[in-house]
């Protein structure tokens, strides 16, 4: 068995598309269990390992799950999330029990900031359930635990930890009262077992999961996700995932920005689809260039359409403009929200997962603008500043054979590019 065999193993069990983590991930995540093993550098025994020792398995998952996550990040979908609960979930349910399935769960954080924000506006937490799934034994104990460091305190607003944390030496602990709110378990989304005759969800947090998928499991998942979710349910996903939601999923329009979408049913399709008799639009697309422009904040460039997809849509690539234009005057939040409701209309798009990518290494978050960089590698292969972006990114944490990889890809895109102009 050889790392590529590895790296299926790995997909089968849990859907991981091993380009959203680089090849010299995996094998770090190998070579650190050999080491705990004893094993030395013999990737053949390692392999028998595996094949034998679902524990083993287990283990290799462990280190490659690398939790990413802090108390309400992302702000919009949790001020959704009240405004959901109290003004159309609470007039219609009078008695019921609101059902909450955050999943990946990670350590946490997501599924304890649900708990507080119906705390906040007082909602009875006898009529809710919580529930908070993660593939990751260790994560959930960490979970359970629920003391937290610095780290997974960000943003402007922490009045939060005032309100349901003590400090406890250098961690603070949660309190009491929102820990008896979530019921955590272990499970795997692609298990043909997963929550089988669990009741449906009102609402679902699946944030930031699918983009480690490749498109096949992807469609998987979301069927999974249909089954969870109640017909009037409505389910929170992360920005870089809103393409992908394109079909038998609909954004809610109540909740703008927050990524939030529900179910389409087959009578709001039929409602929804053109009259053949009318002359169809063309889909707007924004074709990426490989030019590179000049800024003065951040190493962005204008994303450049052809004649023909410009006058076809003229405001998703105005749309990417403008996010350049914020971008490059440090306006970060805005020019990012502007690529999300682009991804979001339009579908998925090389140029505002590049710049996505850019602006959270602005704000030091190189784990999702990694994730956002190789999102728009996927869509375009030969993007020269997404290679050169995670090149550097690759070399800044030490992985050498990785950055020079991406180097050698970008040499090949600079001189296919310097090709076609000749």
């Amino acid at each position: 068995m050889s790392l590529a065999a590895i790296e299926q193993l790995l997909k089968q069990t849990m859907g991981l598309d091993i380009h959203t983590m680089g090849e010299s991930s995996i094998l770090r995540a190998v070579q650190r269990r050999q080491e705990q093993l004893g094993q030395g550098g013999n990737l053949e025994v390692y392999c028998q390992a595996l094949r034998h020792s679902q524990a083993e398995l287990d283990a290799l998952i462990e280190e490659i799950v690398v939790p990413e996550t802090w108390f309400f990040r992302d702000q919009r979908p949790f001020e959704a999330f009240r405004r959901l609960v109290r003004e159309e979930w609470l007039p219609q349910h009078d008695g019921q029990t609101l059902r909450i399935l955050s999943l990946p769960c990670s350590t946490g954080e997501e599924p304890y900031s649900i708990a507080m924000a119906l705390h906040d506006i007082g909602f009875p937490f006898t009529q809710a359930r919580i529930d908070a799934v993660d593939i990751s034994t260790r994560n959930l104990a960490r979970a359970q635990r629920a003391r937290y460091r610095n780290n997974s305190f960000r943003g402007q607003d922490l009045a939060f930890r005032q309100r349901y944390f003590t400090p406890v030496e250098d961690e603070y602990q949660l309190d009491e009262q929102i820990r008896q709110q979530v019921h955590f378990q272990r499970g795997n989304l692609l298990s043909p077992i997963f929550l089988q005759g669990t009741d449906p969800y009102d609402v679902v947090f699946c944030r930031n999961l699918l983009i480690y998928f490749d498109r096949a499991t992807q469609e998987q998942a979301l069927q999974v996700l249909r089954r969870l979710l109640k017909d009037s349910g409505v389910l929170f996903i992360g920005h870089a995932e809103a393409g992908l939601f394109l079909d038998s999923w609909q954004a809610s329009s109540r909740y703008p920005s927050a990524f939030a979408f529900r179910k389409r049913t087959d009578e709001r399709r039929s409602r929804e689809r053109p009259d053949p008799a009318l002359p169809r639009k063309k889909k707007a697309q924004c074709t990426p260039g490989h030019a590179p422009g000049r800024s003065t904040a951040l190493p962005v460039r204008a994303p450049r359409s052809t004649a023909a997809a410009a006058a076809a849509a003229p405001a998703p690539a105005s749309n990417l403009q403008d996010a350049l234009q914020l971008a490059n005057q440090g306006h970060l939040a805005e020019a990012a929200d502007l690529c999300e409701r682009h991804l979001q209309a339009q579908g998925p798009s090389a140029e505002a997962f590049h710049l996505l990518g850019l602006v959270r290494e602005a704000t030091g978050q190189s784990t999702e603008a990694e994730a956002f960089w190789r999102k728009a590698l996927y869509l375009d292969p030969h993007h020269l500043e997404a290679l050169t972006h995670l090149a550097l990114l690759c070399e800044r944490r030490g992985d050498r054979r990785e950055a020079q990889l991406l180097r050698q890809r970008t040499e090949r895109a600079t001189t296919q590019a310097r090709d076609d102009r000749t």
